[in-house]
């Protein structure tokens, strides 16, 4: 006999589940009351739901379900090295790299010797675009700070299948768009603000941009992307360490106190995360054919057909 979902034994009198496989899709599992799927014969669906693919860039997340498929064949993930070059400033653009997970900063040459962070990328962005707007090359040089990993398309490829996408055109431009506006607040942000407020700014920024409480970054590489000497970044980082703002280890940074982190943050940290978030596509959701669909997260699911349950 099939076990049912959601710990029931039986065929529940009135609860019937059902769901919509095709609209399954973004960074939670969505169920839909709609087309029926818990009964004896399909009860192992709801296990299925837990494999289903999904991006975790949020560009491709964007994407309607139908677009990411078509560009999938002319993905490949790739392993993003920590201390690694991806893309050297000068050198041809020949692919479009979505981060999944891992950090990216972006390097402006100040002179021969030095040079100079301007934005970080993560999970929220990808490395390339600028090819769709006709560039071939880059004058800045993508270094990665944190080990991931990536989806790879060739540009001949992504420029074949764009113009069959204009979804996916739209949400690289915006993406492009921010980056720039952020690029430049960063720069005022370097010339405005004390290294203790750039600092919390940097934690912060790169904490949105991983996903992770633990950064794997050393105070050197945080000292070259601040613009400062590594000393500098290790007085600034006693007074919050005694506070409990964070904890360090060899080559690791664990973030334990955000709110405080926020307060010490300039103002930029704010402009540029209210701008981010306004330009970040939002999830391709289905839309309800009459109007009426109701969508609920599983266990919130689960628990509502338990209180239905013990009515009876």
């Amino acid at each position: 006999t099939a076990q049912p979902a959601c710990g029931f034994r039986g065929t529940p009198p009135s609860a019937i589940v059902y769901v919509a496989p095709e609209f399954i899709w973004g960074m939670s599992v969505y169920v839909r009351i709609g087309q029926e799927m818990w009964t004896g014969q399909n009860a192992s669906n709801l296990t299925l739901l837990s494999e289903v693919a999904l991006p975790r860039n949020h560009l491709l997340r964007a994407l309607p379900r139908r677009d990411f498929e078509r560009l999938q064949p002319f993905l490949h993930r790739v392993t993003l090295k920590p201390r690694r070059v991806i893309q050297h400033a000068g050198v041809p653009i020949e692919h479009l790299y979505f981060i999944e997970d891992g950090l990216v900063s972006v390097l402006a040459t100040a002179d021969e010797r030095s040079a100079v962070e301007i934005w970080l990328i993560g999970r929220e962005g990808a490395i390339g675009g600028d090819a769709l707007l006709g560039a071939r090359t880059s004058p800045l040089r993508h270094f990665v700070q944190i080990g991931g990993s990536a989806l790879r398309i060739a540009i001949e490829d992504l420029n074949r299948v764009v113009a069959e996408m204009p979804r996916l055109q739209a949400i690289m431009n915006s993406y492009l768009h921010a980056s720039m506006l952020q690029s430049s607040q960063s720069a005022a942000c370097s010339l405005s603000h004390s290294l203790l407020q750039r600092l919390a700014r940097w934690l912060l920024t790169a904490q949105d941009r991983s996903g992770r409480d633990e950064l794997p970054i050393t105070q050197d590489l945080l000292a070259r992307s601040l613009g400062v000497r590594r000393a500098t970044v290790s007085e600034a980082f006693k007074p919050l360490e005694q506070q409990g703002v964070f904890g360090r280890e060899r080559g690791l940074i664990r973030i334990l106190d955000r709110g405080r982190l926020e307060e010490i943050a300039c103002r930029c940290y704010r402009i540029m995360r209210l701008r981010r978030d306004a330009a970040e596509p939002r999830d391709e959701r289905p839309q309800a054919e009459n109007g009426r669909t109701r969508y609920f997260a599983l266990p919130v699911l689960c628990a509502l057909l338990e209180v239905e349950l013990l009515a009876y």
